[in-house]
C-alpha cells in the first residue's frame, strides 16, 4: 500500500512540473492541456487516501487489493500495448507511387503554419519530390484564432516551398481527423469517377508521427485499402503529451466506429 501511495505522488509531482512546461513553451491554450493537472489532482488524492489507511493500520480486506492491483496492471497494460502501436506505426515508411497524398490539417496561428504543422509539410515536399506525379490534398477547415483555413495556409506554404499549385487541392471545411478523411475522400471520388477507391487509388497520409496510427486506420474505414502513413517529426517538448492525448483519441474514435483497429 505504501509503495502504491509513494508511486502516486511521485505521478503528481511529475504531472506539475509537466503542466508548467507546457504552458511555459507553448501557452495555456494548448489542446488537452488540463488533463495533466486532472491527472495529478486525482493521483495526489488518491496517494493520500493510500497513506492515510497505512499510516492508520486501516485492514484492507484482499478483494479490495487484489482487485485494485488487477485494475491497476489491467490500466497500465493497456495503455503501454496502445502506446506501443501507435509508435510503431509511426515509424514505418510510407509507400511510393501515391495518387493522393492527404496532408492533415494542424493550427494555424493567424495565417501562420504552427511547428507541428510545419513538420508535416515538410515531410509531404520531401516525398513529393521523390514522387512528383502525387496529387496533394491539404485538409483543414478554420478554427479558433486561425484567420484563414488550414488548407489554404497550408497551400501557402507548400507553393512558397516550390510545389505545383495545380496539383494541389484544398478541402478546408473539416475541424478534426476524422472529417479530414471523410472530405478528402469526396474529393477524390469526385475526380476518380468510374475507378474503385479499394483496388485503384493509392493514398498516403502525411501527418506527425505520434498521429499516424489513428489516421491510417480512420482512412481504411472510409474505404481506402492501399493507404499508409509518412510520420513527420514529433515536437520533442510536447511528444509525451501527443501520445498521451493520441491515446484518449484512438479509444473515443474506436467506440464511436470512426476506425478499425486492424
Amino acid at each position: 500500500m505504501l509503495a502504491f501511495a509513494l508511486f502516486f505522488l511521485l505521478i503528481f509531482l511529475l504531472c506539475g512540473i509537466y503542466f508548467f512546461v507546457i504552458v511555459f513553451y507553448s501557452g495555456l491554450g494548448t489542446a488537452f492541456l488540463w488533463f495533466w493537472p486532472a491527472l495529478g489532482g486525482f493521483c495526489l488524492l488518491l496517494s493520500i487516501s493510500l497513506l492515510f489507511l497505512h499510516l492508520n493500520h486501516f485492514p484492507v480486506p484482499k478483494l479490495f487489493r487484489y482487485g485494485f492491483l488487477l485494475l491497476f496492471i489491467t490500466v497500465v497494460g493497456s495503455f503501454t500495448f496502445a502506446e506501443g502501436s501507435i509508435w510503431m506505426e509511426g515509424k514505418k515508411e510510407a509507400s511510393s507511387g501515391a495518387d493522393y497524398v492527404i496532408v492533415l490539417g494542424a493550427q494555424v496561428k493567424g495565417t501562420t503554419v504552427s511547428r507541428a504543422l510545419k513538420n508535416r509539410l515538410d515531410t509531404a515536399l520531401a516525398y513529393l519530390k521523390d514522387n512528383p506525379e502525387s496529387f496533394v490534398i491539404v485538409a483543414g477547415g478554420q478554427g479558433k484564432g486561425e484567420d484563414i483555413t488550414e488548407a489554404l495556409a497550408m497551400k501557402e506554404y507548400l507553393v512558397a516551398s516550390g510545389a505545383d499549385s495545380s496539383k494541389i487541392l484544398l478541402e478546408d471545411t473539416s475541424v478534426n481527423t476524422y472529417e479530414n478523411l471523410r472530405n478528402s475522400k469526396n474529393i477524390i471520388v469526385g475526380r476518380e469517377t468510374g475507378h474503385t477507391l479499394e483496388n485503384r487509388i493509392k493514398i498516403v497520409v502525411v501527418t506527425n508521427q505520434f498521429h499516424v496510427y489513428r489516421a491510417v486506420r480512420l482512412a481504411k474505414q472510409q474505404g481506402f485499402e492501399q493507404v499508409s502513413g509518412f510520420g513527420a517529426p514529433n515536437d520533442d517538448v510536447l511528444t509525451v503529451h501527443y501520445y498521451v492525448r493520441e491515446y484518449f483519441g484512438v479509444v473515443k474514435d474506436t467506440f464511436f466506429g470512426n476506425m478499425r483497429l486492424n
